[in-house]
């Protein structure tokens, strides 16, 4: 498994998981984010055959705040250690005092993960998605 700077296609090569079946549908996962990659935030997730198993987005919002998306693929299992540990040395190395994310209310794994990488709830978003359905926000303060 290596990690290298997000290229395009990368992100419509990743197997969605389950919990994630929903992403394409809000928005178009073949947005090219090579201003991210460029600029260190966008990073790809691949196998030695090439296959795409996580995409990770660090968007800045203003000085000091940065929203992290993830994308992960079903068949991500025996590389999430690998996965975790590099998100959470990345989110300790860059300068932002506080990162954001959100989990689906339902999608236990992902809160798991989030207390596991030191996010802490803070509040639940209702209607958040634009197909309705709740997310709860967390965050990581430094």
């Amino acid at each position: 498994m290596i990690v290298r700077p997000w290229r395009k296609g990368d992100t419509e090569k990743v197997d969605i998981q389950e919990s994630q079946a929903y992403t394409p549908k809000l928005f178009d996962i073949s947005t090219d984010l090579t201003e991210f990659s460029d600029r260190g935030h966008a990073f790809s997730f691949v196998t030695d055959d090439d296959e795409v198993m996580a995409v990770v987005l660090l968007c800045e919002m203003w000085p000091n705040r940065a929203e992290v998306t993830t994308i992960i693929s079903k068949h991500a299992g025996k590389y999430f250690r690998f996965i975790h540990k590099w998100l959470n040395d990345i989110m300790t190395h860059y300068d932002y005092n506080r990162y954001e994310t959100t989990v689906d209310v339902g999608f236990e794994q992902g809160h798991r993960w989030m207390k596991l990488l030191d996010f802490q709830p803070e509040g639940y978003l209702r209607k958040y998605r634009p197909d309705g359905a709740d997310m709860v926000l967390y965050a990581r303060i430094k």
